[in-house]
């Protein structure tokens, strides 16, 4: 088995230069390596017949993408490991491959294309939607290293994937120095909503999520971390990006309680792609 490492895809855009930046911060802060991958299918649409025919030409387009990450990597930290790979087919599915062995994969909310930034990218949809461990999306060409010392924002529903988003809430928000914001949006229809269990209150409701939260955090086993606990009326998706603004971070799991069985990606963690105001970690 490869040692498990922090993979980042980059394609040439602006934002996974970006990503490469978080990806190095990542790698550094686990103690593990990073991995570089650059893929190309040249069957991909709208690139224009003939355009990127010539082999040699577009190996080493992708070489110079891979050394130029490289060196970007090494300039925020000079003595990360770092190994590239250039790969053969979509990029999605070298990054979905990458994940198998992977701690953490790092893509861009959208790269080069067409409505680039007007939807989430198809690789970031892809790769969310089928990698085998969390997934950080870096929606912002403009974010820098990650912040510390502030609030990593966490949305939480009861569900066991909403328990795991927590717990790795918590990790990140030790190595950021930060303090943990959980978060449970839920659009109940008054104080006594019969959803709830019988005979109960929002407040009942709310002293359960923050119980929940607790108890969660103390299984880690781990020094007590400042942790607040909201609880809102409020749909989901703008509640953690209202929640989210001037946040280190924002955490989610990949579905929570609702949806069916065999549901990759939930509808919360794909409406909040590319609307974060800052780096978004999905989380399996």
């Amino acid at each position: 088995m490869v040692q498990s490492r922090v993979v980042v895809g980059v394609d040439g855009s602006p934002l996974s230069a970006t990503a490469v930046v978080h990806a190095a911060h990542a790698a550094h802060d686990r103690g593990l390596s990073l991995h570089v991958v650059h893929a190309f299918a040249p069957d991909l649409p709208l690139l224009g017949f003939g355009a990127l025919a010539d082999r040699d030409v577009v190996t080493t387009h992708g070489r110079r993408l891979l050394t130029s990450a490289v060196a970007r990597a090494h300039a925020v930290h000079p003595r990360l490991e770092v190994t590239t790979a250039l790969a053969d087919g979509y990029a999605s599915t070298a990054l979905v491959s990458a994940s198998h062995t992977a701690d953490l994969v790092v893509v861009g909310a959208t790269g080069f294309g067409v409505l680039s930034r007007a939807t989430m990218g198809a690789v970031a949809m892809q790769v969310l939607t089928h990698a085998r461990c969390p997934v950080l999306v870096v929606g912002h060409e403009s974010l820098g290293a990650p912040t510390r010392g502030g609030r990593v924002v966490v949305g939480v529903d009861g569900s066991k994937p909403s328990r795991a988003a927590l717990r790795a809430a918590a990790d990140e928000a030790e190595r950021l120095s930060s303090s943990v914001q959980a978060v449970c949006a839920w659009q109940a229809r008054d104080a006594h909503d019969p959803t709830l269990t019988s005979a109960s209150s929002w407040e009942d409701y709310e002293g359960a999520v923050e119980q929940m939260v607790r108890t969660t955090l103390a299984e880690r086993g781990r020094p007590p971390l400042k942790v607040d606990v909201e609880v809102v009326r409020e749909e989901p998706v703008p509640a953690l990006l209202r929640f989210a603004e001037g946040a280190d971070l924002l955490v989610v799991g990949s579905r929570g309680g609702g949806g069916f069985d065999g549901l990759r990606l939930g509808s919360t963690a794909m409406a909040l792609v590319g609307r974060c105001p800052g780096d978004l970690l999905v989380t399996r």
